[in-house]
């Protein structure tokens, strides 16, 4: 896997760069296209990088609490503070009126419910993919890693996640119920992390084309998923989708893995995932005040590009910045020279 992990980075910078244009105006079948599989995507690429190993439950936990729930709660406060002072008195947001203390709350509830992640709606990725972390260990742990009874515990989660956007109305704290699904995209990586491994020869762009044009498609019959609040709508379609869309960027990252700016957003992309709204307000900000337009009328795939690069362009500094005090993002302050050179090798 050592081998590959170019691809894998070129993957995730696939990925986030969808998740930004996914967040900025965008026209709602793009909109829908996307959601059908990038977050998906991401549970599968977190499996494929899990190592079975013989640690210690306490040790797992404390590492992947480190590099997740650390800056987790650094950049909710973070944003929260950003939202509190700053955006949420933007006129297009028209959020003046949400009491500043539930979004609060939502720092350590880490759900969308009653508007509790305002401050900073994608962040919920971080203490849902934790969750899903805790469970697949424990997953790999009692079957000792034999595939057929890992997927027999992967199938029994998938149901047991389904069973739950019938009998509950509202998300459990940090998406409990959503790790459930998730988990099964995580397994799902895991167990095909060597078979993309020893894949002899990369997929042709025809191949990626279709798979990505057979996404739409089936999409095209199903309402817009949205993993964050537990909605699937028709669930063999959003698990179709959810498959095709990601084996279509993965196999789109093989032909793509040399390429020097997905590799850099790959690598960075928990910092853009946890700022990119912030980001994102500024540029529409930027639109509105500056420029004098309406923000309805900019969900034009131009001026989705326009958002989308200009967000990714004020990640640069952040992502430098970031470079000296690795600590933030869960890393040891003692590597922060070697994570700078890490880093500005991409």
């Amino acid at each position: 896997m050592n081998k590959r992990l170019d691809w894998v980075d070129a993957a995730k910078g696939i990925g986030i760069l969808l998740v930004v244009m996914a967040h900025v105006p965008i026209p709602d079948s793009f909109k829908q296209f996307i959601y059908s599989f990038h977050m998906p995507l991401f549970f599968l690429l977190s499996g494929m990088m899990f190592r079975s190993s013989s640690q210690p439950a306490m040790s797992f936990i404390q590492k992947k609490a480190k590099s997740l729930l650390l800056p987790y709660l650094y950049f909710s406060i973070i944003t929260y503070v950003f939202w509190f002072t700053v955006t949420r008195f933007f006129a297009f947001k028209g959020q003046t009126d949400i009491d500043p203390f539930v979004p609060f709350t939502g720092i350590f509830i880490s759900n969308a419910d009653e508007a509790r992640l305002t401050h900073n709606p994608a962040i919920w990725f971080l203490t849902t993919l934790f969750l899903v972390e805790m469970l697949f260990f424990l997953m790999h742990r009692l079957t000792k890693g034999k595939p057929a009874v890992l997927i027999l515990l992967t199938v029994l989660c998938g149901g047991a996640g389904y069973a739950s956007t019938l009998l509950l109305n509202q998300s459990l704290p940090w998406n409990a119920n959503v790790a459930l699904t998730a988990v099964v995209f995580y397994s799902i990586g895991f167990l095909a992390k060597q078979w993309f491994v020893e894949l002899k020869t990369d997929p042709t762009l025809l191949l990626c084309t279709g798979l990505l044009v057979l996404t739409a498609y089936m999409q095209s019959f199903n309402s817009r998923i949205d993993m964050r609040v537990n909605d699937y709508g028709d669930l063999f379609i959003f698990y179709a989708c959810a498959l095709l869309g990601s084996a279509a960027v993965i196999y789109l990252s093989f032909k793509l893995k040399t390429s020097t700016i997905l590799t850099y957003l790959g690598r960075h992309s928990i910092v853009i995932l946890v700022l990119q709204f912030a980001g994102i307000d500024i540029m529409k900000a930027f639109v509105y005040y500056g420029l004098g337009i309406n923000i309805s009328d900019t969900a034009q795939l131009s001026w989705t590009l326009f958002y989308t690069i200009g967000t990714l362009l004020l990640m640069v500094p952040c992502i430098s910045f970031l470079s000296k005090y690795p600590m933030l993002l869960g890393k040891p302050a003692k590597s922060a020279h070697r994570y700078k050179e890490k880093t500005s090798a991409g």
